[in-house]
């Protein structure tokens, strides 16, 4: 018998600290045929059964684990430790480092349903989930550490993973270059504790311009593929510094929002499926939403997507306005490394403050990236309503909501020109009219206007085409727009 020391990267984070305190491991493969995947019991068994690798690897089930630090295999040797070997190692010491981190703050039966879904699904598992050392932690952990609901709620991420393609997401999925140069979604830094920190300039987003050169499912992919590259990144940087770290921190920029941009169709369409996807797919990978530079517009975004959001989440979002969150930012992330438009003292080599070099800021995207030339279609569309705005003149529509979540949808386009849009509610005869948006002069020259309103109040919602501002010009308008249930909101009631 001799002792080898352990250097695979995969566990050299265990030694970091100033200690003497080992853990020896000697492994009896057969003993574990039930609880290991089968793709690292193959291995090991066939390295095992061949000379060129080793003859003897015993290790005994029963693992007394003592904040280790520096880990030794005890084996017979032919030659060095192989691929097979180390797989197996990995497992193992993962097991004995979720006991000393994560599991710290967790009772005795709460550890137990984690091995036991761990028992139940690892067969099931690819070799690249394999490598998240917090996947059955979190998934427990999302449902409260009822075993049957996590368990069915990890089969249906294991089907999605298959179809995505997700083990190879990284090397084969290809983002579109206007994605990639104009889009506002950066990897900012690792903040104090290691976690990646992530900022979206959602405000100045150009929502036609992305709209016009993306497809929905282009622009979910893409974002899918930002956060496999902040796993990935986490991955790595727990070798680094010596500990496990899984979680994102999220900064979005509302500022300069515009009321086209919170009730943009496609935007509100893909958030709210996008963030249950996550929720599904990733429990447990959001630290924080830092929420910056919030408008008047931002409420009637959120109004329509948190109702997708878990209490767990919301629980994670702070909400600022124009002040106190560059002094929040600095609590979780070190000044150097927080870039000065956010409140740290990181600048480009040139000295900007904001950041270019590394920081895609929202801007308009050129229309040579755009997938088609607009033809605007709405006009000929079967069940569009005609209007004419007078100049110097206004034209209204009422919607009488009798249910409370009720969703307002609207789109219009112009013949030529701009048009001045609002909207009001009037709860009853007695009440006075209150502005729900207001007045914005939109330009359909690029795409048909689409938004949505989320009815919080029963009464009568009013849409208005403004006209007063000309003297000139009359509009021509064609629309159309409906009332609809949630269908989320129905099924919670």
């Amino acid at each position: 018998m001799c002792q080898v020391l352990i250097t695979d990267v995969s566990v050299s984070r265990l030694r970091n600290k100033n200690t003497e305190r080992q853990l020896i491991i000697v492994l009896d493969i057969e003993s574990y045929q039930a609880e290991l995947p089968e793709f690292i019991l193959k291995s090991a068994l066939e390295e095992r059964n061949t000379e060129s690798h080793f003859e003897n690897f015993k290790m005994n089930k029963e693992i007394q684990v003592d904040r280790i630090i520096q880990c030794q295999l005890e084996v017979d040797l032919k030659s060095k430790i192989s691929k097979g070997s180390i797989y197996f190692l990995t497992y193992m010491l993962y097991m004995a480092e979720l006991k000393m981190s994560l599991f710290q703050n967790i009772t005795e039966e709460e550890k137990n349903i984690i091995d036991e879904l761990r028992r139940r699904t690892i067969h099931d598992i690819s070799p690249k989930m394999f490598e998240d050392e917090t996947l059955f932690y979190r998934f427990c952990k999302a449902r409260d550490f009822n075993l049957k609901e996590a368990e069915n709620m990890l089969r249906k991420h294991i089907i999605w993973r298959k179809e995505m393609q997700l083990d190879s997401f990284l090397t084969s999925y290809k983002p579109p270059e206007v994605l990639k140069k104009h889009i506002s979604c950066n990897f900012l830094c690792f903040d104090k504790e290691g976690c990646v920190v992530r900022y979206l300039d959602y405000g100045q987003t150009d929502m036609i311009g992305l709209w016009s050169s993306a497809k929905k499912f282009d622009v979910f992919k893409y974002l899918i593929h930002s956060s496999e590259q902040d796993f990935e990144a986490l991955k790595q940087h727990s070798k680094k510094i010596g500990k496990v770290v899984y979680q994102i921190s999220y900064i979005y920029n509302f500022g300069n929002l515009s009321f086209a941009n919170a009730t943009h169709r496609k935007n509100i369409e893909i958030t709210p499926y996008y963030l249950k996807i996550c929720q599904d797919n990733y429990p447990d990978r959001i630290k924080n939403v830092f929420i910056i530079n919030a408008n008047c517009y931002f409420s009637l975004f959120f109004s329509i997507i948190k109702h997708i959001l878990s209490s767990a989440l919301l629980s994670k979002i702070r909400c600022y306005k124009a002040d106190g969150w560059k002094e929040e930012l600095l609590k979780f992330i070190d000044a150097d490394d927080l870039p000065a438009f956010l409140g740290g003292n990181k600048t480009d080599p040139d000295g900007n403050p904001l950041c270019n070099t590394f920081v895609i800021h929202g801007h308009k995207i050129p229309e040579s990236y755009y997938l088609c030339n607009h033809e605007k279609k709405l006009s000929v569309a079967s069940d569009v309503e005609k209007l004419i705005v007078a100049r110097s003149s206004k034209e209204e529509i009422n919607f009488e909501v009798s249910k409370v979540g009720s969703i307002l949808e609207w789109e219009f386009e112009t013949k030529n020109r701009d048009i001045g849009f609002s909207l009001y509610l009037k709860e009853n005869e007695l009440e006075d009219r209150v502005e729900l948006i207001g007045k914005q002069r939109i330009d359909t020259c690029y795409d048909t206007e689409k938004g949505l309103f989320k009815c919080e109040k029963l009464g009568i919602y009013t849409i208005v085409f403004d006209n007063t501002y000309s003297w000139i010009h009359q509009k021509e308008i064609y629309f159309r727009a409906r009332l609809r249930v949630d269908s989320e909101d129905e099924n919670q009631q």
